[in-house]
């Protein structure tokens, strides 16, 4: 059985990190008996669940996006044995005698060129993107909406491409303690209503529709309307906190930045209303996460979100600000809305898990161990 190896360099990251923290959680428990080498961060391995005794942690300081890591990687890959690795992103070690199992979360970089540094970026992400579709002995993608795209952009063989949507975590699932709940909302200087935006400060998240659709509401509703939470990539003195002054809305919009998982779990069950009027998507977790917290979501409507959450949320289209402020609107103003997306809100989330996830994941790692 050739040995299998992980990339988990990206444990702390936003969305590829809560992915691998979804799917090491599981995988512990599934494969205890197994040989295992997780290569690691320095700074990011006090991220890993508990390890069974048999796994291994190697340390590659190599950053992402770098000549460094085409090089550092792989070698320590390499040197540890591996046979089967799994690399949790489209940045593939170009040269190395491995069995490479890849997971495509979407192609944003290329879809949106504009969120990268420079146009050197764009051409870097295609070859990476492609060289993945083709090296990988299976492609592992998030959502039918990334396979599509992989197909229609890149050629991708659907016999390489295996669709295992992400999980939801416990924190999010379970029904949560309204003392400690409230208690964390406190500590965040939050009180209920209020909208809430989860996210980063990325073109395609729309984050500006979401602070204009804000500014739309707050003019047109009579009573007023409940102040705006973000949670994220936003802090009270980065851009888009100063955006929001520059609008007038200081008063009305909080940033909170990154938080722990059970603080944002209870920043969920405080919600009345999440609003997520992202322009593309791979899967949508947050989506996913707010349902699951009991919250009624008013999303963009694009083929991933449609995808994963069918009708249990207000579909919008994301450019339309107008028709985004009166989607608000509405769910504020009837209740029995916000019941019914409340309760297929929670029924969409239950059957996403990290278990059977990572139990998909474990098939594929078994398929490439025993081809010739």
């Amino acid at each position: 059985m050739r040995r299998l190896g992980i990339d988990a360099r990206k444990l702390a990251d936003f969305g590829i990190g809560s992915y691998l923290q979804g799917l090491l959680g599981e995988l512990t428990s599934l494969c205890p008996e197994e040989e295992v080498i997780l290569l690691v961060s320095p700074e990011s391995r006090h991220l890993l669940p508990e390890l069974p005794e048999r796994w291994r942690i190697v340390e590659v300081e190599a950053a992402g996006y770098t000549v460094r890591e085409q090089v550092e990687l792989p070698l320590a890959a390499l040197r540890a044995g591996i046979g089967v690795f799994h690399v949790p992103h489209y940045v593939i070690p170009l040269v190395a005698p491995l069995r490479l199992v890849v997971t495509v979360h979407d192609i944003i970089h290329v879809m949106f060129p504009e969120f990268l540094p420079n146009p050197l970026g764009f051409a870097y992400a295609r070859l990476l993107i492609h060289a993945a579709v083709r090296r990988a002995r299976r492609v592992i993608v998030v959502s039918e909406s990334t396979a599509s795209d992989l197909r229609r952009l890149f050629g991708a063989g659907s016999h390489r491409l295996r669709v295992i949507p992400n999980g939801v975590h416990a924190d999010f699932l379970a029904p949560g303690d309204p003392t400690a709940d409230a208690a964390a909302r406190r500590r965040l200087g939050v009180e209920p209503p209020y909208l809430l935006h989860v996210g980063n400060d990325k073109p395609h998240k729309n984050t500006a529709g979401v602070l204009k659709a804000f500014q739309l509401l707050a003019n047109q509703r009579q009573g007023g309307v409940p102040p705006l939470i973000l949670a994220g990539g936003f802090t009270d003195a980065g851009p888009l906190a100063a955006r929001a002054r520059a609008m007038g809305l200081g008063s009305q919009v909080r940033c909170l930045g990154h938080l722990e998982r059970r603080d944002l779990a209870a920043l969920y069950r405080g919600a009345t209303v999440f609003v997520y009027p992202t322009l593309y998507e791979g899967f949508g977790l947050p989506v996913l996460e707010a349902m699951a917290c009991g919250v009624p979501v008013v999303a963009g409507d694009v083929p991933a979100v449609r995808e994963i959450a069918e009708d249990a949320l207000v579909r919008v289209n994301p450019r339309d600000l107008e028709g985004l402020a009166a989607a608000i609107r509405r769910v504020l103003e009837r209740q029995e809305l916000r019941q019914r997306l409340v309760e297929q809100g929670r029924a969409t989330a239950r059957r996403y898990g990290w278990r059977r996830a990572a139990e998909a994941t474990l098939s594929v790692y078994r398929a490439v161990q025993e081809e010739a």
